[in-house]
Protein backbone atom coordinates (compact mmCIF):
# COMPACT_ATOMS: atom_id res chain seq x y z
CA UNK A 1 0.00 0.00 0.00
CA UNK A 2 1.31 3.42 -0.94
CA UNK A 3 2.01 5.84 1.93
CA UNK A 4 0.61 9.36 2.04
CA UNK A 5 4.14 10.75 1.89
CA UNK A 6 5.04 8.81 -1.26
CA UNK A 7 1.73 9.70 -2.87
CA UNK A 8 2.22 13.37 -2.06
CA UNK A 9 5.79 13.35 -3.37
CA UNK A 10 4.75 11.82 -6.69
CA UNK A 11 1.92 14.30 -7.14
CA UNK A 12 4.18 17.26 -6.31
CA UNK A 13 6.29 16.52 -9.40
CA UNK A 14 3.54 18.01 -11.55
CA UNK A 15 4.96 21.35 -10.43
CA UNK A 16 7.93 22.53 -12.54
CA UNK A 17 9.62 24.18 -9.55
CA UNK A 18 9.42 20.98 -7.52
CA UNK A 19 10.79 18.94 -10.42
CA UNK A 20 13.86 21.14 -10.64
CA UNK A 21 14.41 21.35 -6.89
CA UNK A 22 14.26 17.57 -6.53
CA UNK A 23 15.68 16.91 -10.02
CA UNK A 24 13.05 14.22 -10.51
CA UNK A 25 10.12 13.65 -12.83
CA UNK A 26 7.51 11.05 -13.70
CA UNK A 27 7.37 8.77 -16.71
CA UNK A 28 4.34 6.84 -17.89
CA UNK A 29 3.54 3.92 -20.14
CA UNK A 30 5.14 0.58 -21.01
CA UNK A 31 7.27 1.78 -23.95
CA UNK A 32 8.80 4.69 -22.05
CA UNK A 33 9.48 2.63 -18.94
CA UNK A 34 10.97 -0.13 -21.07
CA UNK A 35 13.48 2.37 -22.50
CA UNK A 36 14.40 3.43 -18.98
CA UNK A 37 14.85 -0.19 -17.90
CA UNK A 38 16.94 -0.96 -21.00
CA UNK A 39 19.20 2.02 -20.26
CA UNK A 40 19.60 0.94 -16.61
CA UNK A 41 18.09 4.18 -15.34
CA UNK A 42 17.30 3.92 -11.60
CA UNK A 43 13.61 4.01 -10.72
CA UNK A 44 12.78 5.50 -7.34
CA UNK A 45 9.24 4.15 -7.16
CA UNK A 46 6.42 3.04 -9.43
CA UNK A 47 2.64 2.85 -9.11
CA UNK A 48 0.20 0.77 -11.11
CA UNK A 49 -3.50 -0.04 -11.21
CA UNK A 50 -5.07 -3.45 -10.72
CA UNK A 51 -6.24 -3.50 -14.34
CA UNK A 52 -2.72 -2.78 -15.61
CA UNK A 53 -1.33 -5.55 -13.39
CA UNK A 54 -3.78 -8.07 -14.82
CA UNK A 55 -2.74 -7.28 -18.40
CA UNK A 56 1.00 -6.71 -17.96
CA UNK A 57 2.17 -9.08 -15.25
CA UNK A 58 5.40 -9.97 -17.06
CA UNK A 59 6.31 -6.32 -17.45
CA UNK A 60 5.56 -5.58 -13.80
CA UNK A 61 8.03 -8.32 -12.83
CA UNK A 62 10.85 -6.26 -14.40
CA UNK A 63 10.49 -3.68 -11.61
CA UNK A 64 11.71 -4.27 -8.07
CA UNK A 65 8.61 -5.13 -6.02
CA UNK A 66 10.00 -3.16 -3.06
CA UNK A 67 9.35 0.09 -4.92
CA UNK A 68 6.04 -0.98 -6.48
CA UNK A 69 2.68 0.26 -5.18
CA UNK A 70 -0.84 -0.45 -6.32
CA UNK A 71 -3.19 2.54 -6.56
CA UNK A 72 -6.83 2.92 -7.51
CA UNK A 73 -7.94 4.21 -10.90
CA UNK A 74 -8.95 7.47 -9.22
CA UNK A 75 -5.56 7.85 -7.56
CA UNK A 76 -3.77 7.13 -10.84
CA UNK A 77 -5.85 9.79 -12.54
CA UNK A 78 -4.77 12.22 -9.84
CA UNK A 79 -1.07 11.33 -10.16
CA UNK A 80 -0.92 11.08 -13.93
CA UNK A 81 -0.21 13.90 -16.36
CA UNK A 82 -2.16 12.14 -19.10
CA UNK A 83 -5.85 12.60 -19.87
CA UNK A 84 -6.15 8.83 -20.16
CA UNK A 85 -3.50 7.23 -17.89
CA UNK A 86 -1.73 4.11 -19.13
CA UNK A 87 -2.02 2.44 -15.73
CA UNK A 88 1.65 2.64 -14.74
CA UNK A 89 3.76 5.59 -13.65
CA UNK A 90 7.30 5.77 -12.27
CA UNK A 91 9.53 8.38 -10.67
CA UNK A 92 13.11 8.77 -11.83
CA UNK A 93 15.87 11.37 -11.62
CA UNK A 94 16.92 13.85 -14.27
CA UNK A 95 19.57 12.40 -16.60
CA UNK A 96 23.12 13.49 -15.85
CA UNK A 97 24.31 15.55 -18.80
CA UNK A 98 27.95 16.44 -19.30
CA UNK A 99 28.95 19.89 -20.52
CA UNK A 100 28.39 20.69 -24.17
CA UNK A 101 31.14 19.11 -26.26
CA UNK A 102 32.25 21.95 -28.54
CA UNK A 103 34.08 19.53 -30.83
CA UNK A 104 30.82 17.92 -31.96
CA UNK A 105 27.78 18.85 -34.04
CA UNK A 106 24.58 19.95 -32.34
CA UNK A 107 21.05 21.22 -32.77
CA UNK A 108 20.06 24.66 -31.49
CA UNK A 109 16.36 25.17 -30.75
CA UNK A 110 15.16 28.75 -30.89
CA UNK A 111 11.77 29.60 -29.36
CA UNK A 112 10.36 26.05 -29.54
CA UNK A 113 7.31 26.29 -27.27
CA UNK A 114 5.15 23.34 -28.32
CA UNK A 115 5.81 20.30 -26.08
CA UNK A 116 4.94 17.78 -28.76
CA UNK A 117 7.42 19.35 -31.17
CA UNK A 118 10.12 19.52 -28.51
CA UNK A 119 9.71 15.85 -27.62
CA UNK A 120 9.67 14.74 -31.26
CA UNK A 121 12.77 16.82 -31.96
CA UNK A 122 14.68 15.11 -29.14
CA UNK A 123 13.53 11.72 -30.40
CA UNK A 124 14.54 12.56 -33.97
CA UNK A 125 17.94 13.93 -32.92
CA UNK A 126 18.69 10.68 -31.12
CA UNK A 127 17.62 8.63 -34.15
CA UNK A 128 20.09 10.49 -36.39
CA UNK A 129 22.92 10.23 -33.86
CA UNK A 130 23.07 13.92 -32.98
CA UNK A 131 23.26 13.68 -29.21
CA UNK A 132 23.49 17.36 -28.23
CA UNK A 133 20.49 19.73 -28.22
CA UNK A 134 21.00 23.31 -27.04
CA UNK A 135 18.03 25.49 -26.13
CA UNK A 136 17.38 29.22 -26.24
CA UNK A 137 16.03 30.89 -23.10
CA UNK A 138 12.46 30.97 -24.36
CA UNK A 139 12.08 27.28 -25.18
CA UNK A 140 9.60 25.11 -23.29
CA UNK A 141 10.90 23.16 -20.29
CA UNK A 142 12.42 19.96 -21.73
CA UNK A 143 11.10 18.06 -18.69
CA UNK A 144 7.52 19.17 -19.21
CA UNK A 145 5.36 16.00 -18.95
CA UNK A 146 4.11 16.35 -22.53
CA UNK A 147 7.69 16.69 -23.77
CA UNK A 148 8.66 13.57 -21.81
CA UNK A 149 5.78 11.62 -23.37
CA UNK A 150 6.61 12.72 -26.92
CA UNK A 151 10.36 12.10 -26.56
CA UNK A 152 9.80 8.43 -25.70
CA UNK A 153 12.88 8.07 -23.51
CA UNK A 154 15.23 10.12 -25.70
CA UNK A 155 16.19 12.28 -22.72
CA UNK A 156 18.25 9.31 -21.53
CA UNK A 157 19.83 8.66 -24.94
CA UNK A 158 21.23 12.15 -25.47
CA UNK A 159 24.48 13.54 -24.04
CA UNK A 160 23.33 17.14 -23.61
CA UNK A 161 19.96 18.89 -23.41
CA UNK A 162 20.06 22.39 -21.96
CA UNK A 163 20.50 26.10 -22.43
CA UNK A 164 23.57 27.44 -24.18
CA UNK A 165 24.62 30.90 -25.36
CA UNK A 166 25.11 31.50 -29.07
CA UNK A 167 28.40 33.23 -28.34
CA UNK A 168 29.92 29.97 -27.09
CA UNK A 169 29.48 28.35 -30.51
CA UNK A 170 31.44 30.72 -32.74
CA UNK A 171 33.67 28.00 -34.15
CA UNK A 172 30.75 26.07 -35.64
CA UNK A 173 29.19 26.54 -39.05
CA UNK A 174 25.62 27.69 -38.38
CA UNK A 175 22.93 26.29 -40.67
CA UNK A 176 19.37 27.57 -40.41
CA UNK A 177 16.00 26.42 -41.71
CA UNK A 178 13.83 29.21 -43.16
CA UNK A 179 11.15 29.66 -45.81
CA UNK A 180 13.30 32.40 -47.30
CA UNK A 181 16.46 30.35 -47.73
CA UNK A 182 18.15 28.70 -50.69
CA UNK A 183 17.12 25.27 -51.93
CA UNK A 184 18.30 22.57 -49.55
CA UNK A 185 21.41 20.83 -50.99
CA UNK A 186 23.28 17.69 -49.93
CA UNK A 187 24.55 19.10 -46.65
CA UNK A 188 26.69 16.08 -45.81
CA UNK A 189 29.40 17.56 -48.02
CA UNK A 190 30.05 20.30 -45.42
CA UNK A 191 33.36 19.93 -43.65
CA UNK A 192 33.88 20.58 -39.95
CA UNK A 193 31.41 20.89 -37.10
CA UNK A 194 28.00 22.49 -37.49
CA UNK A 195 25.01 23.82 -35.60
CA UNK A 196 21.55 23.23 -37.06
CA UNK A 197 19.23 26.01 -35.87
CA UNK A 198 15.47 25.38 -35.86
CA UNK A 199 12.85 27.98 -34.95
CA UNK A 200 9.20 27.72 -33.98
CA UNK A 201 6.51 27.37 -36.64
CA UNK A 202 4.75 30.47 -35.31
CA UNK A 203 7.71 32.85 -35.08
CA UNK A 204 10.57 31.24 -36.95
CA UNK A 205 14.19 31.84 -35.99
CA UNK A 206 14.73 34.93 -33.85
CA UNK A 207 16.52 37.97 -35.26
CA UNK A 208 19.52 37.42 -32.99
CA UNK A 209 19.97 33.83 -34.13
CA UNK A 210 19.29 34.73 -37.76
CA UNK A 211 22.18 37.19 -37.68
CA UNK A 212 24.51 34.39 -36.59
CA UNK A 213 23.62 31.99 -39.42
CA UNK A 214 26.24 31.21 -42.05
CA UNK A 215 23.90 29.28 -44.34
CA UNK A 216 20.11 29.52 -44.69
CA UNK A 217 18.15 26.85 -46.53
CA UNK A 218 14.56 25.93 -47.22
CA UNK A 219 12.93 22.62 -48.12
CA UNK A 220 11.26 23.06 -51.55
CA UNK A 221 7.47 22.83 -51.50
CA UNK A 222 6.31 20.48 -54.22
CA UNK A 223 2.65 20.45 -53.27
CA UNK A 224 0.45 22.69 -51.16
CA UNK A 225 0.58 23.82 -47.54
CA UNK A 226 1.63 26.77 -45.42
CA UNK A 227 4.68 25.16 -43.81
CA UNK A 228 6.22 21.94 -42.53
CA UNK A 229 6.09 20.90 -38.91
CA UNK A 230 9.39 21.93 -37.31
CA UNK A 231 10.22 18.40 -36.15
CA UNK A 232 9.55 16.99 -39.63
CA UNK A 233 11.67 19.72 -41.22
CA UNK A 234 14.52 19.00 -38.83
CA UNK A 235 14.40 15.32 -39.71
CA UNK A 236 14.79 16.18 -43.40
CA UNK A 237 17.74 18.46 -42.65
CA UNK A 238 19.43 15.81 -40.49
CA UNK A 239 18.99 13.22 -43.21
CA UNK A 240 20.89 15.55 -45.56
CA UNK A 241 23.55 16.31 -42.95
CA UNK A 242 24.41 12.88 -41.63
CA UNK A 243 23.29 10.32 -44.22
Amino acid sequence: MITKKTYKNIRSLKDKKIRYVQKKFTVEGVRLLQTIIDENVPIECAVYTKEFYSKHLEFIKKINDKILFEVSEKEMQDLSNAITPSGILAVTSFPFYSKLDLSKNLIYLDQISDPGNMGTILRTASWFGVDQVALSNNCIDPFNPKVIAAAMGSHFLLKFVGKEKIENLDEHLWIGASLNGKKLPKLKEFKGKWVLAMGSEAHGISEKTMERLDKIYTIPRLGKGESLNVAVAMGIFLDKLVS
